[in-house]
């Protein structure tokens, strides 16, 4: 009776599963773009007789696509020499002004600007720029003199993700939105790209033989040792929080390490953040990248700078954490369903603990007393929400085939929006259901009900790293 939903595999994710297959293959020897101002400058300063290397590293430190043809050209040219670089500047000493002029000339540039809309390649740009920069100032700070190659590592941190935006620009962008939807950042990019995120990363570290710091700087945890490494891993991190729109939960622990890391030098860790992210987009203005200071305006200054959790209650896990990932995650996911979808209400509903009712669990747009948000269906009762749950499968309800499903809906309580035309989808993770997927409003026809059920597959293998992460 009702369509056939994918499985949370990814052999059976449509669309989706393809790209992922895809990428999981991407071949690494593909060069990465530029930024159009990195190439307007350098073009210049390679022709002008009179320009220093360290004016080239200068512009290089601030766009990742250029500092990884750099990198990969000298090691390419002097294996092991990437290594060796104390930055940009030094590389190109290493690799010849020429030699750097030939493999320079010939990188295309990121031209689709569109600076209405956060979301487009030089997003991950300007991630990795914030990141290079905070790594730097920490060093600075800290008296380190390795402020250079710090300040590499943390820009480099994310390679896959560049790729990505290179081959599947879509595919980037909904992982992207995703994150800065709630979704965690590793869930959101390993169900685009069809592999763990750090896995992807460190075989493009790998490919692309990239410094060592880089290395060691990457991974669930740095070495506690390296106090440099631990360093552009927070760096890495700030930078994720400021792209992610500022999540007040994530503020709190990256005030606390900087707290921990720089005590007697700073007099207040979120005030320095913020001072440091208003002068990064002072920095990285020429380069048009989305700036991470035009949303901290728009938060208030107690969001930002807040007190310093005491050690006993930010060591002590609430018991209820994983729950509040998993709404965390959905909360994220309907929202990014609703916007790619182009509907304006959506419903994630699962059986009760008891198994005996389905019932809404979240719930986004529409009326505050709409009975979709209330829903306490028996299970054993045959309406449309038991049946899809019966086995993967969907259902995309319009005006043709209204009357075949008419016997199954009145226990959900539709209003005359959701019998125009709506979407629903059984979810199914390590083959059990978990719950259903419902969107209407907006339109309702066949490209909408295949991003409906592109984006159920995309939860699906979300919710399924959830719990494998759980576990």
């Amino acid at each position: 009776m009702l369509g056939t939903q994918v499985r949370s595999t990814r052999a059976d994710t449509g669309a989706n599963a393809a790209a992922s297959h895809m990428f999981s293959k991407h071949p690494t020897s593909a060069s990465l773009p530029i930024m159009p101002f990195t190439a307007r400058r350098v073009r210049y300063l390679v022709s002008n007789g009179r320009s220093t290397n360290a004016e080239i590293e200068a512009v290089l430190l601030n766009d990742p696509g250029a500092t990884l043809a750099l990198y990969r050209a000298l090691e390419k040219q002097r294996p092991g020499a990437s290594s060796e670089a104390s930055g940009p500047a030094h590389a190109v000493s290493m690799l010849g002004r020429e030699a750097f002029r030939s493999i320079f000339r010939p990188l295309r540039t990121i031209e689709d600007r569109r600076m209405e809309h956060i979301l487009w390649p030089g997003f991950a740009y300007g991630q990795a720029a914030h990141a290079g920069w905070y790594a730097r100032r920490i060093a600075d700070t800290l008296g380190f003199g390795q402020g250079t190659e710090m300040q590499v590592a943390a820009l480099l941190q994310s390679p896959a993700v560049f790729a990505l935006w290179q081959q599947d620009s879509e595919a980037a962008a909904r992982a992207s939105n995703a994150v800065r939807d709630g979704v965690p950042r590793g869930i959101a990019f390993s169900a685009e790209m069809g592999e763990p995120l750090l896995q992807a990363n460190q075989r493009f570290m790998q490919a692309w033989q990239l410094p060592e710091l880089v290395h060691q700087a990457a991974g669930p945890s740095s070495d506690p040792g390296n106090r440099q490494a631990g360093c552009v891993a927070l760096a890495t991190r700030m930078a994720q929080v400021a792209f992610s729109a500022w999540p007040r939960e994530e503020i709190d622990g990256i005030v606390t390490q900087l707290a921990e890391l720089l005590p007697g030098r700073i007099r207040d860790a979120g005030n320095w953040w913020k001072r440091e992210t208003v002068a990064a987009a002072r920095e990285l203005q020429p380069w048009e990248y989305p700036l991470a200071a035009r949303e901290l305006v728009q938060i208030s200054e107690q969001d930002v700078v807040q007190a310093i959790p005491s050690a006993s209650s930010s060591s002590q896990a609430a018991p209820d954490s994983g729950r509040k990932r998993l709404q965390e995650i959905l909360a994220g996911a309907l929202k990014g369903l609703a916007r790619n979808t182009g509907t304006t209400r959506a419903i994630f509903a699962m059986p009760s603990r008891s198994r005996e009712h389905i019932q809404t669990r979240l719930a986004l747009g529409g009326k505050a007393d709409d009975p979709l948000r209330r829903l306490n269906l028996p299970m054993r009762e045959k309406h449309l929400f038991s049946l899809l749950l019966a086995k993967p499968q969907a259902v995309h309800l319009h005006s043709d085939n209204r009357k075949k499903f008419a016997p199954y809906l009145p226990p959900l309580g539709l209003d005359e929006q959701a019998l125009a035309g709506f979407y629903a989808t059984s979810v199914f993770v390590n083959e059990r259901p978990l719950g259903i997927l419902y969107a209407d409003g907006g339109r309702s026809d066949a490209e909408g009900y295949a991003a409906f059920r592109q984006e159920a597959a995309r939860i699906a293998m979300m919710l399924e790293s959830h719990q494998q992460r759980a576990a």
